[in-house]
């Protein structure tokens, strides 16, 4: 109970980052498939005639999209994911009240850390209210995380 509890505090919290990431994500796939590689001359092709239909610099330009094309899958399957787990916590804040969508805004939303007191003010109750309607907030939902 313990670790859902924890891991659905984990996709809250991530929330606020979640489009800064997908566009870092997105500048690093420009990056890579505007990468233009840099090698030094190698002696390796023999110059005698072969059967060989391929040269150093095809074989450098295969090697390469396959490592950049790689990389670049991955980030787009992390991105995917960010995305729909984004969607995911939109999804589950509708099925909150309004006071309970607040009171998880200003706990896990804000880029600085507001203290239960500051929201305790702003919702108008008591600290242990917000403590309590927290934690069965979380109970709540830890079932669309997991």
């Amino acid at each position: 109970m313990e670790d859902r509890f924890k891991k659905t505090e984990y996709y809250l919290y991530r929330y606020k980052d979640i489009d800064t990431l997908n566009e870092l994500a997105d500048i690093k796939i420009k990056n890579l498939k505007d990468d233009v590689s840099l090698r030094a001359i190698g002696y390796e092709e023999h110059s005698s005639p072969t059967n060989k239909f391929n040269s150093d610099v095809e074989n450098e330009v295969i090697r390469r999209e396959e490592h950049i094309q790689g990389k670049i899958d991955l980030l787009i399957a992390e991105k995917k994911g960010r995305l729909s787990q984004k969607e995911l916590v939109e999804k589950v804040l509708e099925l909150l009240t309004p006071e309970e969508k607040r009171l998880i805004e200003l706990r896990y939303f804000n880029k600085e850390k507001i203290s239960w007191t500051n929201i305790a003010m702003k919702l108008n109750i008591s600290v242990d209210s917000c403590i309590r309607l927290r934690r069965d907030i979380i109970n709540r939902i830890s079932v669309w995380f997991n």
